[in-house]
């Protein structure tokens, strides 16, 4: 049986310690917003992703400065799609219609329309890594 592999996008800024990226396989990483955020691709097995997921979603930031701020992290494997925020964890899939719950919650937490798009690696690729 195959293995599964998730890959899954993370902006620095949403993590207290940026140290912990030297332990995850990063597979990608670039500069965004004149060079203030960092988007990380990274990789993981199957049998590891709720442990990645749970030191990631600890790790998180509930501000910045003195200005309460919200992120999410979301992992795809083929169809299946995981969305991480600081206290929840939504599964839907790549259709946009299982996204409801996901995409609500992330508004009712002031993240922005427009962020809450759950690109999936194709789309990163050609918005961020081409």
């Amino acid at each position: 049986m195959k293995n599964k592999v998730y890959i899954g996008y993370i902006i620095d800024k949403s993590q207290k310690d940026k140290t912990i990226f030297n332990n995850l396989t990063v597979t990608n990483k670039k500069s965004i917003w004149l060079g203030l955020i960092t988007i990380y691709e990274i990789q993981v097995n199957e049998e590891k992703i709720n442990t990645v997921i749970n030191c990631l979603q600890k790790n998180m930031v509930d501000q910045i400065g003195f200005v309460k701020q919200e992120f999410y992290f979301h992992f795809y494997c083929e169809n299946e799609l995981i969305v991480v925020y600081r206290n929840k964890i939504f599964h839907a899939t790549a259709d946009k219609s299982t996204w409801e719950p996901a995409y609500n919650y992330g508004k009712s937490l002031g993240i922005k329309e427009k962020q809450l798009d759950f690109l999936t690696p194709s789309e990163n690729k050609e918005r961020y890594f081409s």
